[in-house]
């Protein structure tokens, strides 16, 4: 209970108490403004493009992610011999620093001497300005990120996969169903607990990404890339206005509790069906 008042719950209050001063870092005398610092905030449009591009990478990297991680489930399931190794193998980018990942990534996207453009020219196709284009660089960040937590999400599934008991794939095969409604009829219903707690999960993380678009763009290129951790990380430590980083940490506060609630819900109605 200590522990959970001195890093949970002391945290929280010293934020909020934060969000209601002008509050800089290095200043010894701090000025109250009540919830002028919220007002402000949610009045500033460059507030609603950050949740905007934060949900845009959430979003799309989840969805793709948990797209890929299924898929690939259902195809190293049936695998008996060597599965061990395959699972490990899928698993390593997870394993591996983010920063790292980043790194080798970033070079990758190089517009001039990257692979990716280097494959995209010699298949007679025109480069791609990765990071430094609006259009491509959230896109960018996101295949970066999928790459790097597909494999946890397939761990996740194949151990659901496994608890399935085959003796309903038996049972329909002798009543003549078909590997689709096999799938569509009892995997993914009996998966359904697992999808649920992946795709939340998978929203939440995505909602607290900093380290990729940090290392890869900084927000750029006209604040495209620019998410609300990112944003809190400029307005603490950037610009030292830790009143407003800690106004918008409860945004992201805010955003995080409802998807939290939303996943209570689901594991509620997954147990009772």
């Amino acid at each position: 209970l200590v522990l959970l008042i001195l890093f949970r719950f002391y945290p929280l209050g010293s934020a909020f108490y934060m969000s209601l001063f002008d509050w800089k870092l290095l200043r010894k005398q701090q000025s109250f403004v009540g919830l002028a610092n919220y007002r402000e905030i949610l009045a500033d449009p460059l507030t609603w493009k950050i949740v905007g591009n934060t949900a845009y990478f959430a979003l799309a990297s989840t969805a793709i992610g948990l797209t890929l991680a299924l898929i690939t489930a259902l195809l190293l399931s049936p695998i008996g011999r060597g599965s061990s190794v395959i699972r490990l193998l899928y698993f390593l980018p997870q394993m591996t620093s983010v920063i790292a990942v980043a790194t080798i990534w970033k070079w990758l996207y190089q517009d001039r001497f990257g692979l990716i453009n280097q494959i995209l020219q010699l298949a007679g196709m025109p480069a791609v300005n990765w990071l430094s284009s609006p259009r491509w660089a959230m896109p960018s960040i996101i295949i970066m990120s999928v790459w790097g937590s597909v494999g946890y999400s397939t761990v996740i599934f194949l151990a659901g996969l496994r608890n399935i008991p085959i003796s309903y794939y038996e049972a329909a095969a002798i009543d003549g169903a078909s590997g689709v409604q096999m799938a569509w009829h009892i995997t993914l219903p009996l998966l359904s607990p697992v999808i649920s707690f992946s795709m939340i999960t998978g929203l939440i993380g995505g909602f607290n990404v900093f380290q990729q678009v940090y290392m890869l763009t900084r927000g750029g290129p006209l604040n495209s890339t620019r998410t609300i951790a990112l944003q809190i990380y400029d307005y603490a430590f950037g610009r030292q206005w830790m009143g407003k980083a800690a106004v918008l940490a409860y945004v992201l506060f805010a955003i995080v509790m409802l998807l939290t609630l939303l996943q209570l819900r689901l594991n509620r109605k997954d147990v009772e069906l």
